[in-house]
């Protein structure tokens, strides 16, 4: 009896190799990769910023041009509360106004405030009362002397009898009292006098002369004069009183 060989089957199964790798997944279509995406966020960062920047200085900026438009404004009302009480001091007429303690002239080197115009003079057009305070303005506010001479020349030019000519003569010569140009003091003062004796600029401009008849060297002139202000009870009285007994 043959005997049977028994040869097993043995079955391979056939194994793909797969390479073990990570495989990383392509990002979605339409979507930046993450570092573009951190350069544009970082970008309309300091973009914000800039806009933030801009606001303040704008807002800044704002806040100095109210600050200046306001301190324009104070400085123009206060002009014109002047030169409005300066027009209802001119309508008293011949009223008294009560001296207060500093008056006109009441600094020997520095120009008094400006007194109103008699109420028999017409009231001042635009033209007339922008001109005038133009040259006021040179006076007071930049103590430009040399330009306020020339826009207080034009003034009279154009109104010699005006509401403020008188005050206009007193400025001149109180300018060139200031600059120590005698002759020219004397003689707009002088001017004052004789053209505008009413005036309530006239004892102030004859205290004014008188001093500068003394700087002169015309003793008998200047104490005729300083007398006469000294008696007169106007609000100059005290300040010649004074002068007259410090050099005569």
């Amino acid at each position: 009896m043959a005997a049977a060989v028994y040869c097993p089957i043995v079955t391979v199964a056939q194994v793909d190799v797969v390479d073990s790798a990570p495989v990383i997944p392509s990002p979605p279509i339409g979507n930046a990769p993450p570092a573009a995406a951190g350069g544009a966020n970082a970008q309309s960062e300091v973009f914000y910023q800039l806009q933030l920047l801009q606001q303040e200085v704008l807002e800044l900026r704002g806040l100095v041009e109210e600050q200046a438009h306001e301190l324009k404004r104070l400085k123009q009302q206060r002009l014109d509360d002047y030169l409005d009480l300066d027009r209802r001091v001119s309508a008293l007429g011949d009223g008294t106004v009560p001296a207060g303690s500093t008056g006109p002239g009441a600094a020997a080197g520095a120009p008094p405030p400006v007194s109103a115009a008699p109420a028999r003079v017409a009231p001042p057009s635009g033209g007339e009362m922008q001109q005038y305070r133009k040259a006021i303005d040179l006076v007071l506010k930049e103590k430009n002397y040399d330009s306020a001479v020339v826009e207080l020349d034009k003034y009279l030019g154009s109104y010699p009898q005006g509401r403020y000519a008188a005050n206009a003569h007193y400025w001149l010569g109180e300018i060139y009292l200031l600059k120590n140009e005698l002759e020219l003091a004397r003689q707009w003062f002088t001017r004052l006098l004789d053209g505008f004796a009413d005036h309530r600029k006239a004892p102030d401009a004859k205290f004014k002369l008188g001093k500068v008849y003394a700087l002169l060297g015309d003793k008998d002139k200047a104490r005729v004069l300083l007398e006469e202000v000294a008696a007169s009870g106007a609000d100059a009285s005290r300040l010649a009183r004074n002068y007259l007994a410090e050099n005569f």
